[in-house]
C-alpha cells in the first residue's frame, strides 16, 4: 500500500477539482446523452459549485504527487461521499479503501452516490459495506455503522445451542425444547453458538447503543403437526427499516424496506415458504421486549406469545 497523506484544498486547486467533478459528472454515457447545452450548463454549474465549496474538498498526496481528490458533504440524517477520485496510476492500492474505512468510522450513516452502469464503483462500495438505498440512473449506497457492528460482532456465531453445563449443540436437536437457555450477549460471545432468541438479544445489545429506534418480534407458527418459530430484529433510520438476519442463512445480511408494513409482509412470505403447505392465517406475530436472560426455552415461548400480537395484513 502507497503511503499517502491529506491536505485541504486551496483556491489553486479549483482548477483540478473542477477536472475531476467534470470527468465524474459526464461519464460515457452522459456524454452520448446530453445535447451541447445541456453539457455546457452542466460545467457552469459544476464551476459554480466548486468555487464556493473547494475548502471542503480534500486533496490526496502520495509523496509530492496528487494522487486524487474527496469531498464529504451533509446528507439527509448524515453525510455523502459526493466525490471521491484516484488518478489511474494510484487505483488498485488501497488508497481509497482507507480513506473509505476512516469515513466510516467518523460517520454514523454515509452514503455515496454512483452512476448505475459504474460497476467497478457499486463492487467497490459493495464490497466495503454499502448498501443499495435508492434506484435510478444514479444510485445511492449507505454505509450503515450500525449494520457494520451487527455483522463484526456476529461474522463467528454459528447457529445452535448451549445448555446449563457449557456443552454446544450444532443446529437442533432433538431434546433441544429440553436443554435450551437463553445467552446473554457475554454468554454468546464466549460460546460462539446460539439460535435466533440468542442472537437477537446480542443484535438488541448492540443497536440499543446506538440510540435508534429499534423492535423485536416472535414468529410463530403453531400447529399439531409443524412448530415453527424464528425471532428477528427490526430497526428504523432515516425513514428506511431494516430488518437484520444472521440466523437465517438464507437471508441473512440486511434487507432494507420504505415501510414497516413491507418489512412485515416479506418476512412472514418467507417464513410461510419454509412450512410445507404453510397458511398465512395461522402465522402469529409478538412485538417482544428485552427477555431475561437465562430462561428455558418452555420460558421464551411463554413470554414471547404473551407480548404484543401483531396484526398481519
Amino acid at each position: 500500500m502507497l503511503e499517502f497523506k491529506i491536505v485541504d484544498a486551496k483556491e489553486k486547486d479549483t482548477d483540478l477539482l473542477y477536472s475531476i467533478k467534470l470527468v465524474t459528472m459526464i461519464d460515457d454515457e452522459m456524454d452520448k446523452v446530453l445535447t451541447y447545452e445541456e453539457k455546457n450548463k452542466l460545467r457552469k454549474n459544476v464551476l459554480k459549485s466548486i468555487e464556493t465549496s473547494y475548502q471542503e474538498y480534500k486533496i490526496i498526496y502520495v509523496d509530492k504527487k496528487i494522487a486524487g481528490a474527496y469531498y464529504v458533504m451533509p446528507y439527509e440524517s448524515g453525510y455523502i461521499i459526493d466525490e471521491i477520485y484516484l488518478f489511474k496510476e494510484f487505483r488498485n492500492q488501497e488508497i481509497g479503501t482507507n480513506i473509505v474505512n476512516k469515513l466510516k468510522k467518523d460517520i454514523h450513516s454515509l452514503y455515496v452516490w454512483v452512476y448505475k452502469n459504474n460497476v467497478d464503483a457499486i463492487r467497490f462500495f459493495e464490497r466495503n459495506g454499502f448498501n443499495k438505498v435508492q434506484g435510478g440512473r444514479t444510485l445511492i449506497l449507505k454505509y450503515d455503522a450500525v449494520y457494520g457492528n451487527i455483522k463484526e460482532k456476529l461474522s463467528n456465531i454459528k447457529l445452535g445451542y448451549r445448555d446449563k453445563e457449557g456443552n454446544k449443540y450444532v443446529g437442533y436437536g432433538r431434546d433441544f425444547k429440553d436443554i435450551y437457555y437463553l445467552q446473554s450477549p457475554k454468554q454468546l460471545l464466549e460460546s460462539k453458538i446460539g439460535t435466533c432468541f440468542d442472537q437477537v438479544e446480542l443484535e438488541r445489545d448492540i443497536v440499543s447503543k446506538f440510540g435508534i429506534d429499534l423492535r423485536t418480534y416472535f414468529i410463530f407458527y403453531p400447529d399439531d403437526n409443524v412448530e415453527a418459530s424464528h425471532t428477528f430484529l427490526v430497526y428504523k433510520d432515516n425513514k428506511k427499516y431494516y430488518w437484520v438476519e444472521n440466523a437465517w442463512e438464507k437471508y441473512k445480511g440486511l434487507h432494507i424496506y420504505n415501510s414497516k408494513e413491507k418489512l412485515i409482509s416479506d418476512v412472514v412470505s418467507k417464513f410461510v415458504k419454509t412450512i410445507p403447505k404453510g397458511n398465512v392465517k395461522k402465522v402469529r406475530l409478538y412485538l417482544y421486549d428485552k427477555p431475561k436472560y437465562g430462561i428455558n426455552y418452555v420460558k421464551f415461548l411463554s413470554y414471547c406469545i404473551n407480548s404484543k400480537l401483531v396484526r398481519i395484513k
